[in-house]
């Protein structure tokens, strides 16, 4: 009986206290709402951390969820954007943990950090949850909560110029029912706007703005708005005047966020520079910090510490450094934008969000290259070459450096448990977005999708979450500036003189490195110097193109050649080329160093034969690779698709070739299965795939084939190869789609996120007897020297000397296409070397003996 009391009692107080702590959350809610300052707060998160760990009823994580909302809402009204980013994530964490599927997680949490993810460039993570909350909304069938997700799905669509994109969602956004006016005039104000940038829709707009100057008063803000941007892109600045005086008081009021206001005087500051009214403008920046930065003097640079991740500061850095008649105060607030740009980036756990911050990027590091070339040509100091080089490699592979940084620091503390952690949810998280690539078909996939999606989401915040304590204990060094002294040192080691290129909108830059001093140059990039690079490219489209005209050939070879300025580096045979944008494209062995009248290739001065060269990505991976270890162990992997469109004619060629060189294990055939290679890949030192590949497009990514499916790039992301070597004898494996600041996504780039520092890749399409001479002199030499550097040039010009090899098949369409990434090995001495050096070793030591002898009888006499 005294039991049962006890429990009723219990009970009822269990109750009790239950209802306490919920009610006790209100009110520390509601108490914050009517007080929402610094002291309120501060008092609020007091009260959290003790709520937070009492939590077990879904009403109370209910309640709780609506504080963190409440929370996030006053962060972000205040420009505590990071703050209100972690606390709506958190509060989607707790919703999904302990499905408190009661709460309007879409309307209170899910839109708004769609909102700021967009406002901070975390441009990915938005694009997930709009699509994710909108896929929500229209199982749900709320039409409020779609168009929503339409805006802002066409609104960040048009930040990343996607805009074909823009207008089809905007389309659907149009078809929905019960649309108010207001949202439809949005939508068509988002739909027109990417029209204007597209140009198809320039003519109509322009005879709008006819009608548009006289009747200011009949048009919505929209209109106008549009009507600005308009006339800015047709430079009549008059007309943007006008209309933005027009906007002014229908936009901006005593409600209005101070963001919102910082923008707007921003554009009021954009204005003034394009109408040259330089002072003007200037006040209207100061008025912008002045908004963003409560305590900004107005004549001081701001302090870095007192920045935030905000992308309204970039515009403004930006303008001040075009503002500047000095370059090194330009250049100052241009490193302003870069560190902002940083803190936007520090809390991305994707690679494509990194590829996006260096496209976005690279425009500026351009200006900021020709400043300093400029001071460079005016004072001949080699510090502003040193500047600007480190410029142009800032933000080049950024998405790879951040990957491969992570994957260093882990091999560098194989047992730290934060940095394993991350690396399982790397690994998953690209897992996820490799399979939400593939379209859905029906029902089942559409289910499957939202709940990728929703992993993806999840698994993306625990990473950011890690990263925050990660970053604590190993602050990340991915984008540190290069040290000159430790490169040039490098060089020195490898005899070696390295060219990088920096591949802008109106010039190319290129910087030439060598043991004792650098080189700065510019390239301006007019249209004949243009097509010289893009006819030289497609010489390689076919085998005919470059036989039909031999001399025209040899005459744009060297022209280029002298156009890249290649000249200067014939002192040193061994050679780095780090290439930008479309000179990824470009064979450079091929090029030829002196003009010539002959037809025979043989005889031609390719640069090959005077250098041997190493390809890479960025300076930073030349400076890291790992000395090449040579072992003799090779996997195979030949599916020759016989009896087949397919089949790969001279593959068997090739693997008897290699057969006879270098152990190797087999896979062919039918054997040639993508699992199988999975599962044998790390067991050898070489790893060879004589197929079928593609550079892939904008809707396919780079693939390989194997006997019964392909392998995709983003597959490679989520592996961790061990191989020394990987040759990849297939077509185009060294090129793909070509992003802005991070280069080519091909399968050579996906092998070297998965861990492979040395690669020998094609860049075009060839299938050939010669691919199988090639390899076979390949693997000869490299068996004999021990590297892959020297090997690669190596079976070019045995292949050249060949006798038994037509004029016709030494075109260098069938010798140039493979190129090597990776480490500069020193070959090692044949045994032929070592007989010559004995052998004259031999006669100096007779030479001495008889010298000896001759003179002891000399002396005796």
């Amino acid at each position: 009986m005294k039991k049962g009391i006890i429990l009723i009692v219990m009970l009822i107080a269990g109750i009790g206290f239950a209802q306490d702590l919920e009610e006790s959350i209100y009110v520390a809610t509601e108490t914050f709402n009517k007080n929402q300052t610094k002291g309120g707060l501060d008092e609020l998160n007091k009260s959290s951390l003790q709520f937070e760990t009492q939590l077990t009823t879904k009403n109370e994580y209910y309640a709780f969820i609506n504080l963190l909302v409440n929370k996030a809402y006053y962060l972000n009204k205040i420009n505590h954007k990071k703050e209100a980013i972690n606390s709506y994530e958190k509060a989607h964490q707790l919703y999904n943990t302990h499905k408190i599927y009661s709460y309007d997680i879409v309307d209170y949490c899910l839109i708004p950090l769609g909102v700021l993810y967009h406002k901070t460039n975390a441009y990915i993570k938005a694009e997930q949850i709009i699509s994710y909350y909108l896929q929500l909304a229209e199982k749900q069938n709320n039409k409020e909560q779609q168009i929503s997700g339409y805006i802002n799905l066409a609104k960040l669509y048009q930040s990343l110029s996607k805009h074909q994109q823009v207008i089809a969602i905007v389309n659907k956004g149009l078809q929905i029912e019960a649309l108010k006016k207001q949202q439809q005039r949005n939508l068509n104000y988002i739909k027109r706007k990417s029209e204007l940038l597209l140009e198809t829709d320039q003519k109509r707009l322009l005879l709008e703005n006819d009608l548009i100057i006289n009747g200011f008063n009949t048009r919505t803000i929209e209109e106008l708005q549009l009507t600005y941007e308009t006339a800015l892109q047709n430079e009549d600045y008059e007309l943007a005047y006008r209309c933005l005086n027009q906007i002014k008081p229908l936009k901006i009021n005593k409600l209005t966020s101070a963001r919102n206001r910082a923008q707007f005087s921003f554009q009021e500051a954009q204005l003034h520079f394009k109408r040259n009214e330089n002072d003007k403008a200037v006040a209207k920046l100061k008025n912008c910090l002045a908004i963003l930065l409560p305590n900004f003097n107005g004549i001081d640079l701001p302090k870095t510490s007192d920045l935030y991740p905000e992308n309204t500061f970039i515009d403004i850095f930006d303008l001040y450094a075009a503002l500047q008649t000095e370059p090194e105060n330009a250049l100052q607030y241009y490193d302003l934008s870069f560190y902002v740009s940083q803190l936007l980036t520090q809390d991305q756990t994707s690679q494509e969000s990194y590829i996006l911050s260096a496209s976005i990027n690279k425009d500026r590091s351009e200006k900021c290259i020709a400043l300093l070339y400029d001071m460079y040509q005016e004072k001949g100091d080699p510090i502003y070459a040193v500047r600007a080089f480190n410029y142009a490699e800032r933000h080049k592979a950024l998405a790879l450096k951040w990957y491969t940084n992570k994957r260093t620091l882990l091999e560098q503390q194989p047992t730290d448990s934060l940095l394993l952690k991350e690396q399982r949810l790397l690994k998953q998280q690209q897992q996820f977005t490799n399979r939400l690539l593939n379209r859905p078909v029906n029902k089942a996939q559409l289910l499957e999708r939202d709940s990728l999606q929703l992993r993806l989401i999840t698994t993306s915040t625990a990473l950011k979450q890690l990263q925050d304590s990660i970053s604590k204990r190993f602050p990340s060094n991915y984008s540190k500036p290069i040290n000159i002294k430790n490169l040039k040192s490098k060089l020195k080691t490898d005899e070696a003189s390295l060219v990088t290129y920096f591949y802008g909108k109106n010039a190319l830059f290129q910087f030439i490195l060598s043991p004792e001093h650098i080189d700065f140059n510019r390239i301006d990039l007019s249209t004949s110097k243009q097509e010289s690079i893009s006819t030289f490219i497609d010489y390689f489209e076919n085998a005919s193109v470059i036989n039909n005209n031999i001399s025209q050939f040899t005459h744009n070879a060297f022209r280029l050649y002298e156009l890249l300025k290649l000249n200067a580096i014939s002192d040193y045979q061994n050679l780095i080329i780090v290439a930008d944008g479309i000179l990824n494209f470009i064979p450079f062995e091929s090029l030829l160093t002196q003009e010539t009248t002959t037809s025979n290739y043989s005889e031609m001065p390719f640069l090959v034969k005077q250098h041997r060269i190493a390809y890479h990505t960025s300076t930073a991976f030349y400076l890291e690779t790992k000395p090449y270890q040579f072992s003799n162990s090779a996997l195979g992997v030949f599916p020759v698709f016989d009896n087949s469109p397919l089949k790969l004619t001279y593959s068997l060629n090739e693997a008897e070739q290699i057969d006879s060189e270098i152990n190797t294990a087999f896979l062919m055939y039918n054997d040639a299965t993508k699992q199988d290679v999975l599962a044998q890949i790390n067991k050898y030192s070489i790893l060879h795939l004589s197929t079928h590949a593609h550079s892939g497009n904008f809707t396919t990514p780079a693939n390989i084939d194997f006997i019964d499916s392909k392998l995709q790039v983003q597959e490679l992301y989520t592996l961790d190869l061990t191989n020394d070597l990987v040759v990849l004898s297939g077509c185009e494996t060294g090129v793909g789609i070509l992003q802005k600041g991070e280069g080519s996504m091909n399968l050579a780039r996906g092998f070297k996120y998965a861990g492979v520092s040395n690669l020998l890749v094609s860049l075009w399409k060839i299938n050939d007897l010669s691919t199988s001479q090639l390899m076979s002199s390949f693997y000869s030499d490299l068996k004999k020297t021990e590297s892959a550097f020297a090997a690669n040039q190596d079976s070019k010009l045995t292949y050249l000397k060949n006798p038994d090899i037509s004029n016709i098949k030494k075109s260098p369409y069938y010798w140039s296409a493979f190129v090597y990434f990776g480490d500069l090995t020193e070959p090692k001495a044949s045994n032929s070397d070592y007989l010559i050096l004995y052998i004259i070793l031999g006669l100096i030591i007779a030479f001495l003996s008889w010298l000896l002898i001759f003179k002891r009888k000399t002396w005796k006499r």
